[in-house]
C-alpha cells in the first residue's frame, strides 16, 4: 500500500522540494508551564478534542516532587508509562488507542491549521512509539482533517469518521525502542482548518495485538503511543486543478449517481488506459485496453465523493481531471 507517493508523483508531476510544514508546535517544545502528572497539557497550539485528554511530556519534569514521585512522571525521556527520547527536540504527547477495559476509550489531539488548497496534494508524516509499559499494540492511527472541531467539542469515546489518511497499511506498530515513522498523501476536496489524530474505528475493526508479555503486574492494558514531529506539507508542484488536461474529452453526466460516458478523440483507434484514483491517491478502478472513443464507468461499489482520473495512451498522459459520485 506505500506506493501511494510513487503513484501521486507520476500522475500529478510533483516533487517534495521547499515543502513546508503548516503544523504550529509540530514537535510539541512550546508549552505554557512544565507538566507535572498527566492531567497537566499546557502544550501550545494543541487541545483535547473529545472529553478525553492525551498527556503532555516534556524534559523539563526532572522530578515531580510535587505529586511525591521519586522519578519524572511526565518527563522526557523517562515518564510514567515508559522510556522514549523524542524524536525532535525535547517534548511529545501520548495518546491511548485502545483499552482493554475499556474498549471504546481513546483520546485525540486537534490542532488549527491554515486552510488546505482544494485539489491540491498534502503529505501527513506522524512519529510514533509504543509505551514500554503497555501489553496491547495497534495498527489503527489516523489523521481527520476537517472545517468543524473544537476543544472538548466531541463526547467521549470513538470518533467513527471517515479519515483523510489512515495509516492501517503499517500494520500492528509494537516497537517501543524506536520511532516509526507513518507517511500518507491525500488531495484536499475543501479548505480545512482543523486537524484530529487519533484512532477513528470501533474496536472491532482494529487489529489488537498482545505484547510485553513480562510486563509489570500494574501495567496499562492498553495500546499507547507517543507521537511526535506531526508534518503536513503541500506538495510544492502545481495541483490537479491547474495541470487539468481535458482536450477532446467530455464526460457525461458528472456528477452521476449510476454511471457515466467519457467520450474523446482516438481516430487511430489507439490503446488508451483509463485510472481512477479516490482522493487519498489509491487506484480505485482501472481500465485498460480500450480503443475506443467511448467508455462507460460504472459506479459499481463505489462510494460517494470525489475521484480523479487519468486517461494515458502509450507515450502520453492525455487527460487528467475530477470525477463526483452523488
Amino acid at each position: 500500500m506505500k506506493y501511494i507517493i510513487t503513484i501521486l508523483s507520476n500522475i500529478l508531476f510533483i516533487s517534495f522540494a521547499n515543502a513546508q510544514n503548516i503544523v504550529p508546535n509540530y514537535s510539541f517544545e512550546q508549552d505554557d508551564s512544565c507538566p507535572t502528572n498527566e492531567n497537566t497539557f499546557s502544550c501550545i497550539d494543541w487541545e483535547k478534542a473529545t472529553s478525553e485528554s492525551p498527556d503532555y511530556f516534556n524534559a523539563c519534569d526532572t522530578a515531580a516532587v510535587s505529586i511525591g514521585k521519586s522519578a519524572p512522571w511526565v518527563g522526557v525521556p523517562y515518564n510514567f508509562i515508559g522510556h522514549q527520547n523524542a524524536y525532535d527536540g525535547v517534548a511529545y504527547v501520548g495518546i491511548n488507542m485502545y483499552d482493554a477495559s475499556l474498549p471504546d476509550y481513546k483520546e485525540y489531539l486537534i490542532t488549527n491549521l491554515p486552510a488546505l488548497e482544494i485539489d491540491t496534494v498534502y503529505k501527513v508524516t506522524i512519529h510514533v512509539s509504543l509505551a514500554d509499559y503497555c501489553e496491547f499494540a495497534s495498527d489503527a492511527m489516523g489523521v481527520l482533517f476537517t472545517t468543524y472541531g473544537s476543544p472538548n467539542q466531541f463526547t467521549g469515546g470513538t470518533l467513527v469518521e471517515s479519515p483523510q489518511i489512515d495509516y492501517t497499511s503499517y500494520g500492528v506498530i509494537s516497537d517501543t525502542a524506536n520511532w516509526t515513522t507513518l507517511t500518507g498523501t491525500f488531495i484536499a476536496d475543501s479548505a480545512y482548518t482543523k486537524l484530529i489524530i487519533g484512532v477513528f474505528k470501533n474496536a472491532n475493526q482494529m487489529t489488537i495485538s498482545s505484547v510485553n508479555e513480562n510486563s509489570k503486574i500494574n501495567s496499562p492494558k492498553a495500546a499507547y503511543y507517543y507521537l511526535d514531529a506531526v508534518i503536513v506539507e503541500k506538495l510544492s508542484s502545481t495541483s490537479l486543478a491547474k495541470i487539468n488536461i481535458n482536450d477532446g474529452v467530455k464526460i457525461y453526466p458528472n456528477p452521476f449517481t449510476d454511471h457515466t460516458t467519457m467520450i474523446f478523440d482516438n481516430p487511430n483507434n489507439q490503446n488508451y488506459t483509463l485510472t481512477i484514483f479516490n482522493a487519498q491517491g489509491f487506484i480505485v478502478r482501472k481500465s485498460t485496453d480500450i480503443t475506443s472513443n467511448r467508455l462507460r464507468i460504472e459506479r459499481n461499489d463505489l462510494p460517494s465523493g470525489f475521484y480523479y482520473y487519468q486517461l494515458a495512451n502509450r507515450d502520453n498522459i492525455v487527460a487528467n481531471g475530477k470525477l463526483a459520485i452523488n
